[in-house]
């Protein structure tokens, strides 16, 4: 083989090797993110009255198992098996986005309060403070979405006792934009719950 046929060779090799490298890069799935998004209708609390000091309610961060805090979107397959899907992912750490999406409910929800998630301002002292357990925030292959978790209120005085809350919302869809927007609806019912407990502490 004389050497022009060895270069020939040689580029031909170069060719099939980026070929086949720019096919493996086409064919490389996507990733999808997805976010919480507060579904509670309405503006956000006016501005202060000078004559009147909001309460401040404060929202500390939410406790959520470890296989449900990634973010890799989780779904129930099974009484003791789950599917982790690396394709479809939330845009931040759950617990987060949580946090957030309680405290944009929750000042949707109440009046005369100004909503605060932690870490707070410095120098603010809120007057009322929520603690939201997750012990369960699921999808399930049947098309439920469940909510478990344990919250308290704390005042001035002693923390409520502890409340349970449990909740179920049909997921409309197959997709995982579904199961986001799910998400976010049993989200708003656990929310309006709060919401409840909490007029009994917004007293000036």
């Amino acid at each position: 083989m004389n050497r022009l046929s060895l270069w020939t060779l040689a580029f031909i090799c170069s060719l099939m090797t980026i070929f086949i490298i720019s096919g493996c890069r086409s064919i490389t799935p996507s990733v999808s993110y997805y976010i919480l998004n507060p579904v509670i209708a309405g503006p956000m609390p006016p501005a202060d009255a000078d004559d009147q000091r909001p309460i401040i309610v404060g929202i500390s961060p939410v406790e959520l198992p470890g296989y449900l805090n990634r973010v890799q979107m989780v779904k129930r397959t099974g009484p003791n098996q789950l599917e982790v899907s690396s394709r479809h992912r939330w845009a931040d750490y759950p617990d987060r986005m949580l946090q957030q999406v309680l405290g944009e409910n929750l000042s949707k929800l109440t009046i005369d309060t100004r909503v605060y998630t932690a870490p707070w301002p410095a120098g603010l002292k809120p007057d009322v403070t929520v603690d939201v357990t997750f012990l369960e925030l699921i999808g399930t292959s049947d098309k439920k979405m469940l909510l478990s978790a344990v919250w308290t209120i704390t005042g001035s005085g002693d923390p409520s006792p502890a409340h349970r809350t449990a909740l179920s919302e049909t997921i409309t869809g197959s997709g995982f934009d579904d199961l986001a927007a799910a998400h976010s609806r049993v989200l708003e019912a656990l929310c309006r719950e709060v919401a409840d407990s909490l007029s009994g502490f917004l007293v000036h």
